[in-house]
């Protein structure tokens, strides 16, 4: 009897070591079947959102494709602002290779600088009017010199920055008329501009010569007026007041040094029978 129970004993212990065993392979088996469904899962939905992804950039693309070639956003029009005659040819140049570009792919930087590169152009602004029409805003520089070159007739427009603009054959008579000197001296007259502005009816032309400085050549009068730094017009004025009351009309003199507070000079056409003269005040 005890043999048979002990017998017994030993098989129950070997039928739940049995049983764990299977039900341990059993739980694996179901982890790993969870596992690969997770993973399924997981793939159909990176599927589905890589798949609704592409149809996004696809709709973009074709959109950005669409926009970018739409002919209602060609550009078809500038409207330019402050630009006249002789400006104009230049900047329609300009335009003109951007006319029927899209509008939202035009670069405005560029078109600005190649429009800056005018010389008669001081600042530029654009701006796209959308649909099909770009504004552009000029500021010109003004001309203020016409600098003569010598022997030839024509004539170096500058403005009053010294910045050169253009040439011409006429001369024009609202300009200061520069003679005599050099386009790298032209900007010494810079600094005397304002002055200069005041008497701007009575001057022939002016320009610059060392070391006297400002050379001014007035309208009916034949002398020629070094006039120094200040005072051009009242220093003047009191040398064509003594002039007639001493009489200094009927020499010929060539030219007078306004520069000194209490006296002036005088140069005569003729130096050697006419020296150069001390006048005081």
């Amino acid at each position: 009897m005890r043999s048979m129970a002990g017998t017994g004993t030993g098989l129950g212990l070997a039928l739940r070591s049995e049983t764990d065993y299977l039900r341990r392979q059993n739980n694996l088996l179901i982890r790993k079947q969870k596992k690969l469904r997770s993973i399924k899962i997981k793939g159909i939905h990176l599927l589905f959102i890589l798949t609704v992804l592409s149809f996004i950039a696809f709709t973009i693309f074709k959109t950005a494709q669409f926009i970018l070639t739409w002919d209602k956003l060609g550009v078809k029009y500038f409207q330019v602002t402050d630009c006249p005659g002789p400006v104009s040819i230049q900047v329609n140049k300009v335009l003109d290779r951007h006319r029927g570009n899209n509008i939202l792919t035009l670069s405005i930087d560029a078109l600005r600088a190649q429009l800056a590169g005018i010389p008669e152009i001081k600042d530029v602004s654009v701006s796209r009017n959308l649909p099909s029409t770009v504004a552009v805003q000029l500021m010109l520089r003004e001309p203020v010199f016409q600098v003569e070159t010598p022997g030839e007739g024509k004539y170096t427009v500058m403005d009053k920055e010294g910045v050169v603009l253009y040439r011409r054959a006429e001369k024009k008579d609202e300009l200061f008329t520069v003679k005599n000197t050099p386009g790298d001296r032209v900007q010494k007259i810079l600094p005397y501009l304002s002055r200069l502005q005041d008497i701007k009816n009575y001057i022939e032309y002016v320009g610059f010569l060392e070391p006297y400085g400002l050379m001014m050549k007035l309208t009916q009068v034949n002398e020629i007026f070094y006039p120094g730094e200040i005072d051009f017009a009242e220093k003047i004025d009191y040398y064509l007041k003594l002039r007639n009351k001493l009489n200094l009309s009927e020499c010929i003199i060539k030219s007078v040094d306004l520069r000194f507070e209490d006296r002036f000079y005088l140069e005569y056409e003729e130096q050697e029978q006419q020296p150069e003269e001390e006048v005081t005040q």
